[in-house]
């Protein structure tokens, strides 16, 4: 009997045209408890400090009235849907700078120095190898707590919650979903 590996896992679900029939259940279905606490649309985005991609600290609460954030959690660097996604949210860092909004992606693993340059990423990533702002956050896991959930969080420069997109399947979706936020 073949076990299936979590990256094998991460490869299967991003096969959509294989898996297309549950894209639209399977975020909200297969997930943890913990999904009902998740922070929501008009609360504080709490505040946290993570090391960058350089090993440099970065303090959320640094942007706080003066510039926009779009925060993205992926599940973890170089698989096929995470890297489709923050591919897709460097290509349109341009048109994110021009509405004053930093993006910025956060997974679990322990560096993001090596996913960036492979890619040649754009957009700030950040590690959080504890998990200790996707707890803050109550992002939720995926797959019955098998997986990192994948959620985007639109904060404003005032530092509220503008909107949350949770869906793991759909990694393109979250640039979209951003950019109707900012009226892009």
């Amino acid at each position: 009997m073949k076990l299936l590996t979590l990256s094998g896992l991460v490869t299967l679900l991003s096969m959509n045209k294989v898996l297309g029939f549950v894209s639209k259940s399977l975020p909200t279905v297969a997930r943890t408890r913990n999904s009902l606490k998740m922070v929501k649309a008009g609360d504080v985005a709490p505040d946290f400090t993570l090391n960058d991609s350089e090993g440099k600290p970065f303090k959320l609460s640094s942007l706080k009235g003066k510039k926009n954030v779009v925060l993205f959690y992926f599940p973890k660097s170089d698989t096929p849907g995470c890297t489709k996604e923050a591919t897709a949210f460097s290509q349109s860092l341009p048109l994110f700078n021009k509405a004053n909004t930093e993006v910025i992606g956060i997974s679990s693993d322990s560096e993001q120095a090596a996913f960036k340059s492979k890619y040649q990423l754009s957009v700030k990533l950040l590690s959080d190898p504890g998990g200790a702002t996707r707890k803050l956050y109550n992002v939720p896991k995926s797959l019955f707590g098998a997986l990192d959930g994948r959620v985007t969080y639109v904060i404003g420069k005032d530092g509220i919650i503008k909107k949350v997109y949770d869906n793991l399947i759909d990694a393109e979706s979250h640039v979209k979903v951003a950019k109707e936020a900012f009226g892009i």
